[in-house]
């Protein structure tokens, strides 16, 4: 049976893949960040119907404190997002990021930025039942080989590890999805549709806050007012609702979206 893309996740694709390759085109890539994305994503959704006042960037995250959310979307019936009290009326939220070198590095600084973007996600969908989807994007090639994981065996980058695929990993012309040997291919499914499940702990506790969930529990500090209360283990499903496919010639960036759930 073939899956059917949601036309909005297929559109916010191709708008990001156009975009950043716009930007590479006349020498600008060095200049993006992941906060630009939001704009070529915000513009996209807006076409497609979704009221303008709808969309907020950068929103303070209602559970974190020092926190914000790269791109949040309210309720059909919410005309003025600033006046609300609170993200009763909030129904998609967005997290963005890049894919690079460091993003294949084990346990290195984006590592554990692209955990707290999914970990946060979860938690959000956890405790206030939003619908909550990860984006990840870049370079063609850097996108297949620092978050896929197809790239020739590296070495070592400040001492740390980079997990690569194996050399007999090939790419295989013409192939829609990808076979992911990297960090993240427990984490997530590469195929429209494809659901992952993955229980994220805190093994040991002389060693929690070095990486991974005692980190973010550490930096991530829960606002006053609410009640809700850390445990030592998360559990996460995600799906894939849109992904640039493997084998394409003719793209010079690559993106990927998943929806985020808690299964506490």
């Amino acid at each position: 049976m073939k899956t059917i893309i949601d036309p909005k996740f297929a559109a916010i694709n191709d708008a990001v893949c156009y975009w950043l390759g716009y930007q590479f085109k006349i020498g600008r890539d060095q200049l993006i960040h992941e906060a630009s994305l939001r704009y070529p994503i915000a513009d996209t959704i807006t076409s497609l119907g979704i009221a303008i006042n709808r969309i907020v960037l950068e929103l303070l995250h209602p559970l974190f404190k020092s926190k914000k959310i790269d791109l949040v979307i309210f309720q059909d019936d919410v005309k003025n997002p600033a006046n609300e009290a609170d993200d009763k009326n909030l129904k998609e939220v967005y997290e963005f990021k890049l894919a690079k070198f460091g993003t294949s590095v084990l346990n290195g600084d984006e590592h554990q930025r692209v955990f707290d973007d999914v970990i946060r996600l979860a938690y959000y969908n956890l405790w206030s039942k939003k619908e909550c989807y990860f984006l990840m994007c870049g370079k063609y090639e850097d996108f297949k080989a620092f978050f896929i994981g197809h790239k020739n065996p590296s070495s070592k980058l400040g001492g740390s590890t980079i997990v690569t695929a194996p050399q007999s990993i090939q790419d295989i012309p013409g192939m829609s999805s990808w076979n992911a040997t990297g960090l993240y291919k427990d984490w997530f499914g590469f195929r429209i549709g494809e659901e992952k499940d993955y229980e994220f702990s805190i093994t040991d506790p002389t060693n929690q806050i070095e990486w991974g969930l005692g980190s973010f529990q550490h930096n991530y500090h829960i606002r006053e007012h609410l009640t809700h209360s850390y445990a030592r283990s998360i559990k996460i499903k995600t799906r894939c609702v849109a992904i640039t496919p493997n084998g394409l010639t003719d793209k010079t960036h690559a993106v990927g979206i998943w929806k985020i759930e808690s299964k506490n």
